[in-house]
């Protein structure tokens, strides 16, 4: 390959990849037939994810969340029990974690260690989409990440469009079911604005969960959400003590404002690109 082929190479490849990140899923949609003996097959697909009261895993992201990128670089300690408990620990590739969101119950506390930030008194659904762009209480990020989809599942109807099973549940939301290996996976599925592809099964339980933020009616137009979540180290319904789900506050930080979280540079944001360089020697 001569050096100009390699840096030709070189040159187009960022705008391939970026293409990459962005391209669109297509879910079926229309009428379709109706199916009347989906129910078997439901149970099937969400019979492990439905067993899963406790959820520990190491995740990844990579993408953009509420319009942002993320930064691929810190990786999140995700802890999820039922009922409603949640402990995300943000690990910075060196030093102390850069954040800590615990939430009980009723209560939830975000602690941004370095900049010395607390943000108490705001639902932790709140808090997330100020992470990440994604609005989800901690039963339903459960739900979403173990590819349950949503909490307590409760099919009503169902038909087919092509290959798949659309499944309407309770609470205005889609499964979609594929045949994989002889039996029906939920892969894919629609609730609260956003779609939900699931990858990468071990175990009967995804590894990889991609979602994207509905267009609005615009197929066209760029999602503001379309974050990618690679789940390792994962181990289920082993119950952590209580004490997970809160977090002793320092004497010397600063409350902050929901606004503040959403308006400012968030743990999870990529960091700027540097400066150009003005030096033309």
């Amino acid at each position: 390959m001569t050096l100009l082929r390699v840096i030709s190479l070189v040159m187009i490849l960022p705008a391939l990849l970026a293409g990459c990140a962005t391209t669109r899923l297509r879910l079926p949609d229309g009428p379709g037939a109706p199916f009347h003996d989906f129910l078997p097959r439901f149970e099937t697909a969400v019979a492990d994810c439905g067993q899963i009261q406790h959820l520990d895993a190491l995740i990844r992201l990579r993408g953009r969340g509420g319009g942002v990128g993320l930064n691929t670089r810190v990786r999140v300690r995700v802890g999820l029990s039922a009922p409603g408990s949640a402990r995300l620990e943000g690990l910075a590739p060196f030093g102390a974690p850069v954040f800590f969101l615990v939430a009980r119950p009723g209560e939830a506390t975000l602690l941004l260690t370095r900049e010395k930030r607390v943000l108490r008194d705001v639902p932790f659904a709140d808090m997330l989409e100020g992470l990440v762009g994604v609005s989800l209480n901690p039963d339903a990020l459960r739900s979403v990440l173990t590819g349950c989809l949503v909490e307590q599942p409760r099919p009503t109807t169902a038909r087919t469009i092509g290959e798949w099973i659309v499944v309407e549940l309770e609470g205005e939301a889609l499964a979609y079911l594929q045949r994989v290996n002889g039996a029906y996976r939920l892969t894919a599925g629609r609730r609260d604005g956003f779609e939900i592809y699931y990858d990468q099964f071990l175990g009967g339980l995804p590894r990889e969960v991609r979602v994207i933020s509905e267009s609005g009616g615009d197929p066209d137009s760029a999602p503001v959400t379309d974050l990618t979540v690679s789940l390792s180290q994962v181990d289920t319904n082993v119950a952590p003590l209580d004490a997970a789900f809160s977090i002793d506050i320092p004497p010397d930080v600063l409350p902050m404002t929901l606004r503040e979280l959403r308006g400012g540079a968030g743990p999870l944001d990529a960091p700027p690109d540097p400066p150009a360089s003005s030096d033309t020697r």
